[in-house]
Parts: C-alpha cells; sequence; structure tokens
C-alpha cells in the first residue's frame, strides 16, 4: 500500500473509530491478497479496546464476505462484528478476535474439547435454509474447477511434468467418481475451509473467520476441512470417532423448516431440509467423507503450488507434505470402492511419488500421531 492509500485509510480510520491520529499496527494475513491491521482504540467511540482494520481489493468478493457474514452471525455463530465499511475503497472495521488461532493451541490433551465446539458451529450451519441462501452452489462445474487446479498448478506448474493423455484419463476418470460423490450427498451450508488457522480461541467459543467463499454443497466438506486439517494431522482412527459423533449429532437433529418468512422452524412440518442423513448408514457416510477428503487435498495440492509461485507465498510449500500424505492415505483407504481409485493410486505411487520424493520441500510424513 503506497503512503498516499495508507494516509487515507488512516483518516477513514480516525473518522469511524472517533481517534485524531490512530496507529495501524500491520498483522499477518492469509493466503488471499487481503491486508490487515488492528487500531488501539481505548478512548474511543466503539466501545472497544482494539478492532480490525481489513483492506480488501474487490475481487475478494466483498459483498459475500458482508452477506455470508450476517447470515452465519443470524444462526448465532460468532463471526466478527463490522462496525464499518467502505464499499467502495474494500475498507471495513472489524471486531478483532485477537491473535490465537484455534492450531496454535491444539493438544492431543484438548483437541477434543475445542473440536466439539467446532461441530457445535457446524450443526448450527446445517440449520440455515439453503432456499434462497444467497450464495453459489458447489455444482459439478466448480468441483471440476477446482479439481482441475491439481493438474495445472501441482503437476505442470510446480513439478514442471507433462501430462499425457493416458494420465489424462485417468484423472478425469478419478474426477468423475469424486464429483459423483460429492453431489449425493444432502447439500447443505459449506464455510468451504473449516480448519484450525480460521477458528479463533475466544473467551467462551470458537470465533469463525474467511467465510466469504461459502456455498451450498456437501454435507461432508466441513468436516473433512477440520478432521483432515492440511497443517496438522490426527490418526485416522480418531478423526473416525469424531466423524461418527458427528454422524450421530445430526442424525439427531430437530426437524428443521423454512418459514415463509425465510426463518426457521423447529415444527414437524417436512420439508427437504428434515431428516438430512435418513437412510444413510454411517459406513456411506464415512465413504462420502474419503472420496470428500480425496477431492479436496487434491484441489489444496494445486493452491498451495499456485500460492508459491503465482503469490509469491512459499510457506505453503512446508504444508504440501502433509496433504499429499492425505491424498496416499484416501487412495489407499478406498482402492477397493471404485477402480477409478485404484487406476490412479497406481500412477500416483509408481510415477508421481518418485517425482515428489526429489522436490526439496518433499518430508516422509508420519503415518499415525498428531503432527504440531
Amino acid at each position: 500500500m503506497t503512503t498516499h492509500h495508507l494516509d487515507a485509510l488512516r483518516n477513514w480510520v480516525a473518522q469511524q473509530v472517533g481517534l485524531a491520529a490512530p496507529e495501524l499496527e500491520f498483522i499477518a494475513g492469509d493466503a488471499s491478497p487481503r491486508q490487515y491491521y488492528r487500531v488501539r482504540c481505548h478512548n474511543g467511540q466503539l466501545g472497544v479496546s482494539a478492532c480490525i482494520v481489513m483492506v480488501s481489493p474487490p475481487s475478494e468478493n466483498n459483498e459475500a464476505f458482508l452477506h455470508v457474514g450476517r447470515r452465519l452471525a443470524a444462526a448465532d455463530i460468532q463471526t466478527p462484528t463490522v462496525f464499518a465499511q467502505s464499499e467502495a475503497q474494500g475498507w471495513f472495521l472489524l471486531e478483532d478476535f485477537g491473535d490465537v488461532q484455534l492450531l496454535s493451541v491444539l493438544t492431543a490433551d484438548n483437541v477434543s474439547f475445542y473440536y466439539r465446539q467446532a461441530f457445535e458451529v457446524l450443526a448450527k450451519q446445517v440449520r440455515l435454509p439453503t432456499d434462497g441462501a444467497g450464495i453459489p452452489l458447489y455444482n459439478s462445474s466448480r468441483l471440476n474447477a477446482e479439481l482441475s487446479l491439481f493438474t495445472e498448478w501441482f503437476l505442470q506448474r510446480l513439478l514442471k511434468l507433462t501430462v499425457g493423455e493416458t494420465t489424462t484419463a485417468c484423472f478425469r476418470t478419478l474426477s468423475e467418481c469424486l464429483i459423483a460423490s460429492a453431489l449425493e450427498q444432502p447439500q447443505v451450508w459449506v464455510h468451504r475451509d473449516f480448519h484450525s488457522r480460521n477458528m479463533m480461541v475466544l473467551e467462551a467459543n470458537l470465533g469463525i473467520i474467511d467465510f466469504q467463499d461459502a456455498v451450498v454443497g456437501p454435507i461432508t466438506y466441513d468436516p473433512v476441512s477440520l478432521l483432515k486439517d492440511c497443517y496438522i494431522r490426527w490418526p485416522r482412527a480418531q478423526q473416525l470417532i469424531w466423524l461418527e459423533t458427528y454422524y450421530d449429532q445430526v442424525r439427531s437433529m430437530e426437524h428443521v423448516s423454512q418459514g415463509r418468512d425465510g426463518s426457521l422452524s423447529t415444527e414437524a412440518k417436512t420439508t427437504s431440509r428434515t431428516n438430512l442423513l435418513d437412510g444413510v448408514s454411517h459406513a456411506r457416510f464415512e465413504q462420502w467423507f474419503d472420496l470428500m477428503g480425496l477431492q479436496r487435498h487434491l484441489k489444496v495440492l494445486g493452491i498451495f503450488a499456485r500460492l508459491h509461485i503465482r503469490d509469491v507465498k512459499s510457506a505453503y510449500l512446508d504444508d504440501l507434505p502433509l496433504v499429499v500424505a492425505y491424498v496416499r492415505e484416501g487412495l489407499a483407504e478406498n482402492a477397493n470402492t471404485d477402480p477409478s481409485i485404484a487406476e490412479f493410486r497406481e500412477w500416483f505411487e509408481h510415477d508421481l511419488m518418485p517425482v515428489i520424493c526429489d522436490q526439496h520441500w518433499y518430508r516422509p510424513t508420519a503415518a499415525t500421531g498428531w503432527i504440531p
């Protein structure tokens, strides 16, 4: 940001907080082009000791940030209050959730406590009506576009591989399998990046951030983001225990319907939103979860490669080995589910892994145990 733009931002903040010369303290951002500053405003007119200034270019879908934030807050999900905004400039004055990301405090001893809180958030999301949600559908086109990031950015641009016709056909068949699995699931509100870096530890609960890319999509997508987190790993046996807990939680929910005014109702009348998992066995839910994990982690390999190459955010290279491990685990666990998975696994292990192992960023990842 130029000095001129920074001065203009400071003047705007001064007007909002009621201080003559507020100091803007730059704080670390995320994977997006957004920038963040903390403003100390003990004596300001907002009645808070600090707030966050988010500078977000129009390309970051600011309208969705405001819309989704309002919808989640109405569902009693803790999202940052928006004190002031200048959409034309892309400036937002937000509630300060502090600096404690969930990732920074997770241990084997406390993870179940925090994940119970996270599942409570997901349960509130699942209850949100999808009709008239005002967010995109996670349809086949979107899912396929995400999977193409793997071939373009991870294989071709990062690993410098030529993707031949045989590999292209193999990946196409796998993609069709993964997309079909995603689309047959109940479609609910999906945060789309529901992991430990996007949850802030607050005094009473978890604060949720980075929700502007929410979609209506598969019910297992957010549990995958949480339990197969790209920044911390838990043993598969523990993942499945948590997944069963979530499955039982959704199965036991009261029937939810949407009133004519768009409000939620727990009356006995039945709608398409009731009994989301009726007729869905736990085994089927687990398979959905695994195949959704393959889709997400293949996509993430491409995203992390793109962040390194295009956005010069090379720290994400350090996270690639864990994502590779998730892909290998998902392929191994589900090789007998569909021939396309077995075929892709054969290619991944025998053709791709030798190339990956030669990369300077690669290190073997333990198959069990948690990785901070």
